[in-house]
């Protein structure tokens, strides 16, 4: 995979990371939100700074050095690096993404072979739903996430060989919806979205025992159900964790799908190359979306060995944040990084973009559906332009960065004809 390749730093003469002002930044990260790096950087000057987040020592960071350095192969652990409310909606206990080492390893393979080798047939099956989910839903305005959500919800359950009824499907897709837009925040809304989760996994251990039973070892969910670590089958509630792992992120595409409707919107001259075929157009769309577009703003680790970040050294066991939506916004790496343009992609290299991590999917902070992620908004793109016919209403279209998770105002709405 092609690496970010570091610039001179854009403060010369200087090495070291700076204090931000102030003795704890929490405040500071609820009132920002996605713009808390780059205004801490803005402040001391630099591209990092240290700091504490809910009272614990802390360095951000953004910018090539820090994404190589973030970036190495089990540099930084992920247990304690972020909260356990985000946690306990995103990830649980015993996935993947709380692993670490070999077992770690050997269950990133399984879903790498899943998100990544078997993701035509999910694009495949959304291609179908879209439209599906379009017609069903009739005319009138609903907003572009909505009905993302419902159409990859359909696609995935149809791509991993999960068989529902149409309405436990809008109640799942409700549900993995919740655990993505709760995870921002703190207290009874996030309470409240735990719970719910339950209820899903719940229903996810009930599809682990039905495929085990079934003796299903065809099926991407009977694959996972039958998968084995150290000659014993996954525990259950585990197996039912990692099929949520599948599903969940599924839908959080549908952000981006909001996202991309925004932008076919803002930038007609971008949306005719893609009605017209552009295959390249397109894709460099897609990756601009991803760019440009505040999806997650910051991933987590605890250093698992000493680093060095902008010539100074970092004890094992500090906890660092890499800034994703400040690396993606960086102006030491993008030119006019905060101008929307496609054609940028013409030229520079689309892994550069860190909106789901960084380094090799394998053995770094790397999202294993982010190759799925742009086949479906390359898909996306396609079908806002060439599919179902719409229309945007008068709405607010702004988005704010305080928002976690961001999206424009009013949902980005579209009146089907």
């Amino acid at each position: 995979m092609t690496q970010i390749v570091p610039s001179p730093s854009r403060v010369t003469g200087v090495t070291g990371v700076p204090d931000l002002p102030g003795w704890d930044a929490t405040w500071r990260l609820a009132r920002d939100g996605y713009a808390f790096g780059q205004r801490g950087f803005r402040d001391v000057g630099a591209d990092a700074f240290r700091t504490r987040l809910l009272a614990r020592p802390v360095v951000v960071a953004r910018g090539a050095e820090a994404a190589h350095v973030f970036g190495e192969p089990d540099a930084f652990e992920r247990r304690g690096a972020i909260p356990r409310s985000v946690v306990h909606l995103l990830q649980d206990e015993g996935s993947v993404q709380q692993l670490e080492g070999p077992r770690h390893g050997e269950r990133k393979v399984l879903m790498l072979e899943l998100a990544q080798g078997e993701r035509a047939g999910l694009v495949e099956a959304f291609r179908d739903a879209w439209p599906e989910v379009v017609a069903e839903h009739g005319h009138g305005a609903v907003p572009a996430a909505e009905v993302a959500a419902r159409a990859l919800t359909r696609a995935a359950l149809e791509w991993t060989g999960i068989r529902v009824d149409r309405g436990r499907e809008t109640e799942l897709s409700g549900e993995l919806t919740e655990m993505i837009a709760r995870a921002g925040s703190v207290g009874p809304l996030n309470w409240k979205a735990r719970l719910r989760r339950r209820r899903t996994e719940a229903w996810a251990r009930d599809v682990v025992r039905e495929r085990r039973a079934a003796g299903d070892h065809e099926t991407i969910a009977g694959r996972l159900a039958h998968h084995t670590e150290g000659g014993r089958p996954l525990d259950e509630d585990v197996a039912a964790v990692e099929m949520l792992n599948l599903l969940r992120p599924t839908v959080a595409v549908a952000r981006f799908v909001a996202f991309a409707a925004h932008a076919l919107h803002r930038h007609p001259d971008w949306a005719s190359q893609t009605r017209g075929g552009d295959a390249a157009a397109t894709r460099w769309t897609a990756d601009e979306v991803r760019r440009f577009y505040p999806f997650f703003p910051m991933v987590g680790g605890i250093a698992t060995e000493p680093f060095e970040l902008h010539g100074e050294w970092f004890e094992e066991g500090q906890w660092m944040m890499l800034d994703l939506y400040g690396t993606d916004h960086s102006p030491e790496l993008w030119e006019r990084p905060d101008v929307f343009n496609p054609g940028r992609f013409a030229t520079a290299s689309p892994h550069a973009v860190v909106a789901q991590g960084v380094g090799e999917h394998l053995a770094s902070h790397r999202c294993p559906g982010e190759l799925a992620t742009v086949d479906l908004l390359v898909e996306t793109l396609q079908q806002l332009t060439q599919g179902p016919a719409y229309t945007v209403p008068e709405q607010d279209l702004r988005i704010s960065l305080r928002r976690i998770p961001a999206e424009p105002e009013d949902g980005m709405i579209l009146q089907f004809a």
